[in-house]
This record gives C-alpha cells, structure tokens and sequence, in this order.
C-alpha cells in the first residue's frame, strides 16, 4: 500500500521510520473505509482537508 518513496519523503518530514507512515496511514485508511490512495484523497478533498491542487509535485496538501 502506498509509494515507498513517498513514505521515505513523509518520515524524514516528520521524524518518524518509512514503516510508521504506512501504519499509520493503514490505520486512517481503515477508519475512513478508504480502499485505496486515490479514495483516501477524495475523502480529503471532500473534508476540506486537502486542496485539489495538491497533487502537482511540490505542493503542499493546505
């Protein structure tokens, strides 16, 4: 689950181990009934938690 880069980009942002990442998102997943990446975004977008333009490379998730 989830880009393995990614999450090497995501721990070094955040302190934490690539395998904590994938945890956690794993867990966010589940509670949200996201089956995938792209679901998980949707329901992003449509909390306002993220911004559509996000997705570009170097932009910020607002």
């Amino acid at each position: 689950m989830g880009g393995r880069r990614h999450d090497k980009i995501i721990a070094q942002a955040l302190g934490i181990s690539p395998r904590t990442v994938e945890l956690h998102r794993s867990q966010v997943m589940n509670k949200l009934g996201a089956g995938s990446l792209t679901e998980l975004g949707q329901i992003a977008l449509a909390a306002g938690i993220a911004s559509s333009e996000a997705g570009s490379k170097g932009r910020k998730i607002t």
